[in-house]
Parts: structure tokens; C-alpha cells; sequence
């Protein structure tokens, strides 16, 4: 999936936004404090030039509240800086899924949302996937085993899906591509394209071999006014008449 879909998320402006005024009440409370630093230290040798006494308590009092304002607004930078570094990474983490690097299923219903807009619906294209023997694998080798055939699998899928469309993880053993100007021939060459990887997978015999379900639907055949109904038209076909990669 394109980075720039991750640039729409409400959320993801609201944090934008209170982070640039944090930094723009900062750096106003900077300037007010030089200026007010630069106040100081001209009234107190204007005080030492004229009376030549010890300076009062008050002007003690007030060289430790700017000393202490100055560390304040310090911390205040590095405070948030670290913010923005941890907000930046659990923002990532809140749209990828953590054991494949895929968007997650957050992710795959706003990208589905994205497809109701009326210029990507009509031609749009969904292919649902999911590991056929990955039940088989859990249980005769393992969790471990078998998320590690995920894992291969998706760093299959998301390089192949690369030229065609956007992928991404919807759960458990769910996998999903949607596709712009999507027709038969497309959806077929990406078909072709993963089936040639898995083969060449399967042949490199570094782990258990993934065999790959999959349905299909295309709205320039189904004519779907909603991309909801032709996602649930995928798993439909997905759970009656599956079909497999070969």
C-alpha cells in the first residue's frame, strides 16, 4: 500500500497540528524570555551603577525563576522531541501488522472505505487470499512454523502486488489485494505473477511449501454500487468455491 494513503488519516493531522502549536508556544516563551533575560541583567547593573548596594532578594529571586524557566523550556524541547519519535512510531505501528509488515486490518477497512469514491468503484478489483494448509502446518509443526510461512508469504504477495494494486493483511489467515482500473486481464497477470513466485518458493524448499486459496471479484462484470458488497461477494466465493494457485 502507497505511504501517501496513510497521509489521509484524521488523526494523524489532529497530532500534526498540536505538535506545530506546542513548537510555536515554545518558541514565543523563548523569545519573552531573552527579551526578559536581556531586562534583567540591564536593570541590575543599572541598580549596582546608581546604589552600589547588595542587590535586594527580590532581584535573587528573580535570577532563579529565569534560571529555572530557561532548564524548563529545555526540557520542554527535549520532552518533545521524544514525543514525536515515539508518535511517529506508534502511528505506524496503529496501521502495520507487526508480524508480516503489511497494512493491517485498521488499514484494509479505510482502504476499502477509499474505494466507495465514485471514480475508483466501478473499476475496482478484489482478490482475497488466504494459505490453504496453514491449519495443517499450525498443527503438525507448529505456530512458529506456521507464522513463518505468513511471513514469506506476505513478502511474496507485497512485492508482487507492487505494480498492481494495494495489499494488506484483513486478520488471521486473511489476505487482500484491491486494485484501481481493474479488468480480467490484470487481475489474471497478478494471479500469474504470485502463482510463479509461490512455485518458485515451493522449490527452494526453505520451509513448509504454501499452497494459496483464492476468489475473486471484479466490478466491470458485477457492477457493485457498494465496494462493501463486492468484498463480501470475494468471501463468498472464497468459502464455496475457492480456488487454488497451481
Amino acid at each position: 500500500m502507497k505511504p501517501e494513503f496513510y497521509d489521509k488519516s484524521k488523526r494523524v493531522h489532529i497530532y500534526n497540528t498540536i505538535y506545530i502549536i506546542k513548537i510555536i508556544c515554545l518558541c514565543i516563551l523563548v523569545a519573552f524570555t531573552i527579551a526578559f533575560t536581556v531586562l534583567f541583567n540591564k536593570y541590575k547593573a543599572l541598580f549596582h551603577e546608581v546604589s552600589g548596594e547588595t542587590l535586594p532578594p527580590i532581584f535573587l529571586l528573580m535570577e532563579a525563576c529565569l534560571v529555572f524557566f530557561i532548564i524548563a523550556i529545555l526540557l520542554d524541547f527535549i520532552i518533545l522531541r521524544k514525543t514525536a519519535s515515539i508518535g511517529r512510531h506508534l502511528s505506524k505501528m496503529a496501521y502495520i501488522d507487526k508480524l508480516t509488515g503489511l497494512p493491517n486490518r485498521y488499514s484494509c477497512d479505510l482502504l476499502i472505505e477509499s474505494f466507495n469514491d465514485s471514480s475508483r468503484l466501478p473499476n475496482a478489483g478484489f482478490v482475497l487470499l488466504k494459505i490453504n494448509n496453514l491449519m495443517a502446518i499450525n498443527k503438525s509443526s507448529g505456530h512458529d512454523n506456521g507464522n513463518f510461512l505468513i511471513s514469506e508469504f506476505c513478502s511474496i504477495l507485497e512485492d508482487v502486488s507492487q505494480d498492481y494494486g494495494y495489499a494488506g493483511r484483513n486478520g488471521g489467515n486473511e489476505f487482500l489485494l484491491l486494485m484501481d482500473n481493474c479488468d480480467s486481464t490484470k487481475a489474471d497477470m497478478f494471479l500469474m505473477e504470485l502463482t510463479k513466485r509461490i512455485h518458485g518458493y515451493n522449490g527452494m524448499n526453505v520451509g513448509d511449501p504454501m499452497e494459496v486459496a483464492y476468489s475473486r471479484a471484479l466490478n466491470v462484470d458485477e457492477q457493485k454500487s457498494k465496494i462493501s458488497h463486492l468484498v463480501s461477494l470475494g468471501y463468498k466465493r472464497l468459502r464455496e468455491t475457492p480456488q487454488i494457485l497451481s
